[in-house]
């Protein structure tokens, strides 16, 4: 385990900043497979047509330079304490306590306020509501 054990205030307080950078690792991983796909397509052409390997660089280019952006996202993520736990939706966690127990802290796009938790072990599908003393602060 690394990083600040937050309680759920402190980590509701960067939702509006966690919730931009979420929608934007979502939108950039779609483009992420995209660029990836069309390399792949474009290796299987240079194969049969050697003089695509232009092309083939150019979508190279493509997947390291949207890769790059992907990743600064997700080093956002993690310098503001959060770890991104779903690309293709957004989901994050952010490492909390409860009942004396290490735990994440969940959010997804869509959730008004870090509500959910789960064991460190276990994943989203697993979660939970925060007791309602964990809520009141």
């Amino acid at each position: 385990m690394r990083g600040k054990i937050f309680n759920p205030d402190e980590a509701n307080r960067m939702l509006p900043l966690v919730s931009r950078i979420a929608a934007d690792i979502v939108a950039t991983y779609r483009q992420v497979r995209q660029a990836l796909e069309a390399f792949e397509t474009e290796k299987a052409r240079a194969e049969a047509e050697p003089l695509r390997e232009t092309e083939l660089r150019r979508c190279d280019q493509a997947v390291a330079r949207v890769l790059d952006r992907f990743q600064t996202l997700i080093e956002e993520v993690e310098a503001l304490g959060g770890t991104v736990k779903d690309y293709e939706q957004g989901g994050i966690d952010f490492y909390g306590e409860v009942e004396g127990e290490i735990v994440y802290l969940c959010w997804r796009p869509g959730d008004t306020r870090i509500k959910w938790f789960h064991r460190v072990d276990e994943g989203f599908s697993k979660r939970r509501p925060l007791p309602e003393h964990s809520l009141a602060s």
